[in-house]
């Protein structure tokens, strides 16, 4: 009986909504704002669609050297760390009900990307503000994150 219930209970862990695995592969959580997941969606195409896509109606829309910076780094990361395969959440933290800052992990076959987006909602539609990337994660996620809090 025992060893019935444990398979039942290891059956329902991988199948419940939310597990880890899931999880990990499509991040389910509806406060990631939309333009920051569709950015990721169309990474699946390209790292230049994936910017288009998190700079679509923002302001760094129009400034030309930074976009042109984030395509280098992130071609600068597909170059040593290969293929993109992915991507995590690792925390919306909401700060007001139009602001939110997305931290998340791009993952190549070879490491990590750490992110931060800076999230808007000056209407009814989220804008990305601004962005961070770094193969590092000291300079993206927070102190408290690092430490496990």
């Amino acid at each position: 009986m025992k060893k019935l219930l444990a398979s039942l209970a290891l059956c329902l862990a991988l199948l419940a909504p939310g597990s880890a695995q899931s999880a990990a592969t499509v991040p389910a959580n509806s406060s990631v704002p939309d333009v920051v997941s569709k950015g990721f969606d169309a990474y699946n195409k390209s790292f230049s669609d994936a910017v288009d896509a998190w700079f679509t109606d923002s302001p760094l829309n129009k400034d030309l050297a930074t976009k042109t910076n984030f395509m280098s780094a992130l071609s600068g990361f597909e170059t040593g760390y290969g293929k993109y395969i992915g991507w995590e959440l690792v925390k919306v933290v909401t700060l007001t009900p139009s602001t939110s800052i997305v931290y998340a992990v791009l993952k190549f076959e070879k490491g990590p990307v750490w992110m931060a987006f800076m999230c808007y909602k000056p209407k009814d539609q989220w804008i990305v503000s601004s962005m961070n990337l770094n193969q590092n994660p000291q300079p993206i996620l927070p102190a408290s994150l690092l430490a496990g809090q």
